[in-house]
């Protein structure tokens, strides 16, 4: 059986994340119906909520109610880039123990308890509007403040493309079509994000064989000897999230044939983008690779909730997963849900597109953006966060609050 990324021995669906209430505030009123009505998932041809589970996570001790120990203020940090807004405190809830990775009081320190003697929160955590920041992958060799999501932006991409496409067979004609329509939406300042890493690089150095490769600007000659059919082998994938979905579609319930279509589509792009002057991303670039370092070697698992940010405008907080004192994998849950609503709203105003049309509404395609996307943190996390302590970060705006039936100012 399927173990879940809080530690359940169950597999997750939608039903137990809502359970933890606060973590599902972006998207619990309208995905829920979407589960009820078993809407069919993306490539499969058949519907079902994967893996009803019975967990027991939601209560006892670890229950989601945050105790006076693990509830602290740390002193405010201003908004930028249009989130005009101030956190007062943060709420550490520990959702899943084990006896390896950073623990309870380390994560209070690094986060929420330090911060108020020392005043470094500011430092580490930046609030941005999330329409104007790019998703990097959930990976903790990530080194800058960031929004992440398994498989980055190129990820939700997948995700979006397969829920629009559904049953239809995708052709490499329409995935490029949609591709290149939704990158030109994008502002130069928020470029699409795909991960690899070093190792990956290296491995595909040594199939060619070539030395020093330039992989956003590659010579002509290697791109001849089949360097785009090499990019869409799993092993030469740097993004766990991507490798897996190369490796195990079925898992995601994708068409074994969309994301390496993507890949394709995307390393075009960029290549584009790099090489040919006549091109309109060549003076205005709109992709991203983000090359990682180094081994992963996470220490815990940190779930990200701020939904109730700037009265609910569409606010998050941009951490970063590895510096000098720790490394772990960070989930924008809630955040990540505006991005997809961005994306239904693209594919629902795609009427002239090549291939088969989707008639579905914009509300109704993210309702199943947000399930795909559910099943895809699953099942991903499951695996790149086994057996590491998990984590509820909670930001929580400044403003007077009602606790007990008492009002308090900032924090506790």
């Amino acid at each position: 059986m399927k173990r879940c990324i809080r530690g359940c021995n169950h597999s997750l669906d939608l039903n137990l994340w809502l359970l933890f209430g606060a973590a599902c505030t972006a998207v619990s009123q309208d995905v829920l119906p979407a589960l009820q009505q078993q809407v069919p998932v993306a490539g499969t041809g058949y519907g079902g909520v994967p893996g009803t589970a019975q967990c027991p996570c939601g209560s006892g001790p670890n229950a989601n109610v945050a105790s006076p120990q693990q509830v602290v203020a740390f002193a405010s940090a201003t908004g930028e880039q249009g989130a005009n807004c101030q956190v007062s405190k943060v709420s550490v809830h520990q959702d899943h123990q084990s006896s390896s990775g950073l623990q309870l009081p380390a994560i209070t320190s690094l986060y929420a308890n330090d911060a108020i003697v020392k005043n470094v929160q500011p430092s580490k955590v930046r609030i941005a509007a999330v329409s104007t920041v790019s998703f990097m992958c959930m990976d903790d060799r990530v080194t800058e403040p960031s929004l992440a999501t398994p498989g980055g932006d190129l990820g939700e991409f997948i995700l979006a493309i397969a829920s629009h496409l559904q049953d239809a067979q995708p052709t490499q004609q329409v995935v490029d079509y949609y591709l290149q329509k939704y990158v030109e939406t994008l502002p130069a300042s928020r470029p699409l994000v795909h991960c690899t890493d070093d190792r990956a690089l290296s491995h595909l150095e040594g199939e060619l064989p070539v030395e020093n490769l330039d992989i956003r600007s590659p010579p002509e000659h290697v791109k001849q000897e089949g360097l785009l059919q090499r990019l869409v082998e799993f092993e030469n994938q740097g993004d766990s999230h991507i490798r897996l979905m190369l490796k195990q579609p079925e898992w995601f319930q994708l068409n074994n044939f969309l994301v390496p279509m993507v890949l394709r589509s995307f390393y075009s792009l960029l290549w584009r983008q790099h090489q040919d002057p006549g091109s309109s991303i060549f003076h205005a670039p709109k992709l991203k690779l983000q090359v990682l370092s180094g081994e992963s070697n996470p220490q815990a698992f940190l779930e990200v909730v701020s939904a109730g940010l700037c009265h609910g405008s569409g606010a998050a907080p941009l951490l970063t997963p590895r510096d000098g004192q720790r490394a772990v994998l960070i989930s924008n849950l809630d955040a990540v849900s505006l991005h997809r609503a961005e994306l239904a709203a693209f594919f629902a105003s795609q009427r002239t597109a090549p291939g088969p049309q989707n008639t579905i509404t914009a509300e109704r395609l993210r309702q199943r953006l947000d399930r795909h996307g559910w099943l895809a943190l699953e099942t991903t996390g499951s695996r790149i966060a086994d057996g590491l302590p998990f984590y509820t970060l909670t930001y929580i705006e400044m403003q007077t609050e009602m606790m007990g039936g008492e009002r308090v100012h900032g924090g506790l």
